[in-house]
């Protein structure tokens, strides 16, 4: 996802493939964990890439084929870290903080032509993509701890209670829903 062509490759491969495109989900993601202060900039620069510059290639490709289909929806996927930032993940809070922002502006941008453009945020989801994360805070047993302590559903969340957001968000019953931040966490942003 860090390289153009190959996401340009890609969407017009699917758009041959399926006779046309109305939906893009993107879903890649990357995260590393570190101080600032010991923080080195090949990694700032592949979390950006994989978080932020990806979602743009993506959008930059589906956007127009989406709009030859005639409308439809594009799905990113940012992070509750991207709203509330969190101690050594400043690079990856920050790339998704910045697709929250290109969310909303594209948007903006591709509404008058029947396409939506929402982003779904994940809260703390039981999957190895985590992994980093958790021993950033003290491994299994102290990120069990925390999670009972600060979502008010007291447990991690799930792949299946976050597939459905995007479903919805792809599908015509979220016609007029756009420029959104899903919200899938547990209740910890409230």
């Amino acid at each position: 996802m860090r390289d153009e062509i190959s996401v340009r490759t890609i969407v017009e491969k699917a758009e041959a493939t399926f006779g046309g495109l109305d939906t893009l989900v993107y879903l890649a993601g990357l995260q590393r964990t570190g101080e600032i202060a010991t923080f080195d900039a090949a990694s700032w620069d592949a979390i950006f890439d994989v978080n932020a510059r990806g979602t743009f290639f993506a959008a930059k490709y589906a956007g127009p084929a989406i709009r030859r289909a005639g409308g439809g929806s594009i799905i990113t996927t940012s992070s509750l870290a991207g709203l509330r930032g969190a101690a050594g993940m400043v690079s990856y809070a920050a790339a998704k903080g910045a697709v929250i922002a290109f969310t909303v502006a594209l948007a903006q941008e591709l509404a008058p032509h029947n396409i939506r453009v929402n982003s779904v945020l994940p809260g703390w989801i039981d999957t190895p993509f985590n992994n980093p994360a958790i021993e950033l805070m003290g491994g299994v047993e102290a990120h069990a701890e925390i999670v009972r302590r600060i979502v008010p559903l007291g447990r991690q969340g799930t792949p299946e209670d976050v597939a459905p957001i995007y479903v919805f968000l792809a599908s015509e019953e979220s016609r007029y829903i756009t420029a959104k931040s899903m919200m899938v966490d547990g209740g910890m942003a409230h």
